[in-house]
């Protein structure tokens, strides 16, 4: 019996890719006892203060019920901290603390191995080209609007 590959296809391929670089993001981070999840919402609350669960979750790319997890996780670690919005006392601001920062800081070099190191098979045109390429795919797919950011992960573009 042949056993035959499946067809050079977008998405078989895409998530092939992710799996690959869900592995070298573990291996190269086993010690850091952090997910892929954790460290993306952590580098938004870097990069954004005080945001409330639902921009987290929207610029994350993730549903809310997820994000909550993630965040409760986080929190528990001492890595974000809540507390409750002066504007509107219904909702909860999330920030990263300074352990956050630090385990970012940490972690930083060999994030930039991981990344490199997955993209090793290509020369530095064709990174350039392959981001700009998932780049251009994202966008299309992406919502299209006024927002600094998607109001559902699972909106489109158009």
């Amino acid at each position: 019996m042949t056993i035959r590959k499946l067809p050079d296809q977008p998405g078989f391929m895409i998530r092939r890719l992710q799996q690959v670089a869900i592995s070298l993001f573990h291996e190269t981070l086993e010690t850091a006892e952090i997910t892929p999840v954790q460290y993306t919402i952590l580098q938004i609350l870097a990069q954004n203060r005080q945001l409330d669960q639902t921009a987290i979750a929207a610029l994350a790319y993730l549903d809310a019920s997820t994000t909550g997890d993630v965040l409760r996780r986080l929190e528990k670690r001492g890595l974000v901290c809540r507390t409750v919005k002066e504007t509107d006392r219904r909702s909860k601001a999330v920030d990263i603390t300074e352990d956050g920062n630090s385990l970012l800081s940490r972690i930083r070099d060999r994030i930039v191995e991981s990344q490199n190191y997955l993209l090793k098979p290509l020369d530095e045109g064709e990174k350039s080209n392959f981001l700009d390429y998932i780049s251009r795919i994202l966008a299309f797919h992406e919502p299209q609007g006024e927002a600094d950011y998607p109001t559902s992960p699972w909106q489109r573009g158009a």
